[in-house]
């Protein structure tokens, strides 16, 4: 079927033409005309078959033919980044596309402008949670990704959300896009969709397991490659040097980085990337570089990189669209970088199908998410063919790989809802906005979902006692004639925080006072279930164990001689003293060093303290008001990562704490010396410049032209090398979606 055969306008026609898109796929052919008859359909297809268009085109028809908004639902903010990006492709018709994946204590009221909104599913849940109108407004929703329904962590909250949504708006239209699963006709059922399901790829996989010099393909061939003992370097060098790219799957970020710097400098003698200054600043870490970021730095000067969570979202956004670009032919990552984000190889190597998990050692990994690895082989337009080769290490192994991964079937998804802990939030959630009112309702509310259609909910009855109880008992809610919230409860389903969390604050904020000192807030704040810990490593424990001794008597959570609770203790320890040391200034390659994480590490949980500590902040409202006074300058130096004299500078766009620091160390200490300072003078300080120093003199409000002086040839975007820009890339400087400045927290979940 061709794209100008759809009963759509002729400018959608164009528009999507002149994306590119000429000819429908086999699976396209099959769902579009479903989607545009205003069916509700579940795509389950292969990786990289085109599953994205079929949801842009129903986007496309429902703002402009319907004029109903749209809500695309995705997994991670990385990729709602790519969604936003491909739909400004259609921008030109008039319509707008907004991204929202930050602050879940808000309401985004500059939506109700948006016609098609992406959103993580954290944020589509909490916006219901603030009764948004504009949600009213909504035709279609797009659940992509929605196979990680079965995903612990965030699959729970996806499920509500679209419960929720279903609930309210019985006339809305669901598409969600999948992975192929065992069970998909179980989860169109759910949702009350047509299925469409098909094994066709736009660039055929093959797929084998190497072992002994052979890899055995699943079409039965065998080809004869010698890749010597552990040695991925062969395997690399063949399909580089036939013009194609490469991914290596590994289990382990060390092994990531020990690879890709094994293997860079054989890579170099194949390939010559050119790298610019800039490039190489963002790989190193803007401004504050770190050995991680040099390591990655040389090797993708010699075209490979390295890929994991210890890295920034800057580092691994450049290395994916590096990637994308062709300059970096070699990726050796975790497995999270299959997660839907769109980097497709003509070779994927998967070295290991074990991972370790704390609770259980080496678990085998998923053959969901070995066949999501294996997916991303083949570029469309570049490849005839792909290939996903999976490493034995014993002929028994071999046959393991061959039967179990290559030919056996994804595990059916199934609802991770039905906990109390994971229940405990959804349900002050339910209550707090009044979808239920007493337990049969939020039975009723359970019975509706995936995990009510799954199962015969036995149990839940319990479960939802026990969660109400719990809720009621600790005052965040209360049972008269029907359920409602408390205030407390209220206002810490609208921060959208697990309410143990909440508990935890409260308590806090009850033994506080104003002598009561930085790290046990932050270790407070570190408690709670919806900080990742860190776990403490042997030569951490005598820092620890110092620290537990200064502060012994001063601890607001938690307790130090408690052995069964003690490693958990020390797991909060360290990330409390990972915020001290970023609110005093430490450099990042000390922090890095000293306690053995990433730079990405670092970024993840000051994302999450500074949203907890903001949470704090909030409830410190209801409970103990003075302590604000203490709470709101922490937050700012933990948002910022400074001592509390930069406080005032940081707040500038463009500021990160290491130039905040420059300025200050140059006798400018606030605002009004900002005002008064002369912009050329601003201008010659180290990683300034004369856009930055006039951008600064804007924000003070106070800005003349004074002239530029010896600067005169920068007017038009040179600055002699004293300008890296504003610096946006510093988590200091950031933005909210629509692009006004961020002055009150980022997020907790997307990072």
């Amino acid at each position: 079927m061709n794209i100008n055969e759809l009963e759509l306008p002729d400018s959608v026609i164009d528009a999507l033409e002149a994306q590119g898109y000429i000819t429908l796929h086999p699976p396209q052919a099959d769902a579009v005309p479903r989607a545009l008859s205003g069916k509700n359909v579940v795509v389950a297809v292969p990786t990289a078959s085109g599953k994205s268009l079929i949801g842009y085109i129903a986007a496309l028809k429902t703002v402009i033919v319907d004029r109903r908004k749209v809500l695309y639902i995705v997994p991670l903010k990385a990729l709602a980044s790519e969604k936003r990006d491909d739909l400004d492709g259609f921008s030109h018709l008039g319509i707008k596309i907004m991204m929202s994946t930050g602050d879940l204590d808000s309401e985004d009221r500059w939506m109700n402008d948006a016609d098609i909104i992406v959103a993580t599913s954290e944020k589509a849940d909490s916006l219901l949670r603030h009764g948004n109108r504009w949600m009213d407004d909504v035709g279609l929703v797009i659940a992509d990704e929605i196979h990680l329904i079965h995903d612990p962590s965030r699959g729970p909250t996806l499920e509500v959300a679209l419960t929720k949504m279903m609930r309210r708006n019985r006339n809305m239209q669901i598409i969600a896009l999948s992975a192929t699963i065992s069970n998909s006709r179980e989860l169109a059922e759910w949702l009350d969709a047509d299925l469409v399901t098909s094994d066709w790829r736009p660039v055929p996989l093959k797929e084998g397991v190497y072992f002994n010099g052979n890899i055995t393909f699943d079409d039965g061939s065998v080809v004869e490659i010698d890749a010597g003992k552990d040695d991925m370097w062969p395997f690399i060098k063949d399909v580089v040097g036939q013009g194609g790219q490469c991914l290596v799957f590994v289990n382990a970020r060390r092994s990531t980085e020990s690879l890709a710097m094994k293997h860079s400098k054989d890579m170099k003698l194949i390939v010559s990337p050119q790298l610019s200054d800039d490039d190489i600043a963002v790989l190193e870490g803007e401004s504050e570089s770190t050995s991680l970021g040099k390591k990655l730095a040389s090797c993708a000067e010699c075209g490979m990189a390295f890929h994991h969570a210890g890295l920034t979202y800057q580092q691994r956004r450049f290395v994916e669209d590096s990637f994308r670009k062709g300059t970096i032919k070699c990726i050796i990552a975790t497995p999270t970088l299959a997660a839907g984000i769109n980097i497709p190889a003509r070779r994927v190597i998967v070295r290991d199908t074990t991972r370790f998990e704390s609770n259980s050692g080496n678990t085998p990994i998923s053959v969901m998410e070995i066949k999501q690895m294996c997916g991303r082989a083949g570029r469309p337009k570049y490849d005839a063919y792909g290939e996903a080769i999976l490493i034995a290490k014993t002929e028994r192994d071999r046959k393991h790989l061959l039967t179990d991964y290559l030919s056996g079937e994804s595990e059916d998804i199934i609802s991770k809802l039905g906990s109390e802990a994971v229940l405990r939030g959804h349900i002050l959630g339910l209550i707090a906005t009044e979808d239920a009112s007493s337990e049969e309702e939020i039975i009723e509310f359970l019975r509706a979902t995936f995990f009510g259609h799954q199962s015969e909910l036995y149990g839940v009855d319990e479960a939802v006692e026990n969660v109400t109880e719990y809720l009621i008992s600790e005052n965040m809610a209360e049972n008269l004639e029907r359920l409602t919230a408390t205030p407390f409860g209220k206002r810490a389903s609208d921060l959208y925080i697990d309410p143990k969390s909440a508990i935890i604050l409260r308590d806090s904020l009850l033994k506080m006072n104003d002598d009561t000192p930085e790290l046990p807030i932050l270790h407070a704040a570190a408690s709670t279930p919806d900080v990742l810990s860190i776990y403490p490593r042997k030569s951490d424990s005598e820092i620890l164990k110092a620290l537990i001794n200064e502060y012994r008597d001063d601890f607001l959570s938690g307790d130090p001689d408690d052995g069964s609770e003690y490693l958990y203790f020390l797991s909060d320890l360290k990330v409390a003293y990972l915020m001290l040391m970023w609110m005093n200034e430490t450099d990042e390659e000390t922090i890095t060093e000293e306690l053995g994480i990433g730079p990405g590490d670092i970024r993840s949980r000051v994302d999450t303290m500074e949203w907890i500590l903001h949470a704090m902040n909030e409830l410190s409202m209801i409970f103990r008001p003075e302590c604000s006074r203490r709470l709101k300058p922490l937050l700012t130096r933990v948002r910022y990562g400074i001592k509390e004299e930069l406080t005032d500078l940081a707040t500038f766009r463009g500021i990160g704490r290491s130039r905040a620091r420059t300025l200050y160390n140059a006798g400018i200490r606030g605002r009004r010396d900002v005002a008064e300072a002369d912009v050329n003078m601003m201008a010659a300080l180290p990683k300034i410049g004369v856009s930055l120093a006039k951008s600064l003199k804007e924000q003070a409000g106070h800005f003349t032209d004074r002239g530029t002086g010896p600067y005169e040839n920068v007017k038009n975007g040179t600055d002699n090398g004293n300008n890296d820009g504003n610096d946006m890339t510093d988590r200091e400087s950031k933005e909210n979606d629509n692009g006004t400045p961020d002055v009150k927290q980022s997020n907790l979940l997307d990072f």
